[in-house]
């Protein structure tokens, strides 16, 4: 059974630099998009693709092991338990996401993508986007358990 621990200002830092880190990444899979199909820089597709999948694991990982148990202690409801369900399920989806968009950057790197430009550019723009709403999804959950915890309330009170 992994360990949890308390939302702390060293978690809330570790939380908040990746966000930082996927969300740059968010940037380059955009920059990739806009160079299809004719300015693709292969090293650029490589570097994401061996990067992407284990910084996406680590923000679950510290998700799942930091803010979660957390919000939940504190919230206060039966609906957090099944809002946490719901982010753990789409974890389950963006790491499926995740593997496909590995697949598909590493044959763009090495000039052996089967997929039209089209196709690539769809599925670059809707895999960032999805990294964006998560983000954006759990900075309003941090901010949301902090308020309450400044206030001495439960989340949901």
């Amino acid at each position: 059974m992994s360990m949890t621990i308390d939302l702390d200002a060293a978690g809330l830092v570790e939380l908040e630099c990746n966000h930082a880190a996927l969300l740059r990444l968010c940037l380059t899979l955009e920059e990739i998009s806009d160079s299809i199909p004719f300015d693709v820089e292969s090293a650029v597709c490589l570097h994401v693709a061996e990067g992407l999948g284990p910084l996406l694991a680590q923000a679950h990982r510290l998700e799942e092991r930091i803010l979660f148990p957390d919000f939940d202690k504190n919230a206060g409801s039966c609906f957090a338990a099944m809002m946490i369900e719901r982010l753990k399920a789409e974890h389950r989806c963006d790491g499926l996401a995740c593997e496909e968009m590995v697949e598909t950057l590493t044959t763009m790197a090495e000039g052996r993508c089967p997929l039209p430009p089209e196709t690539v550019r769809y599925m670059l723009r809707g895999f960032l986007e999805g990294l964006r709403r998560h983000v954006s999804s759990e900075r309003l959950m941090i901010e949301t358990l902090l308020a309450a915890k400044a206030e001495g309330r439960e989340v949901f009170a």
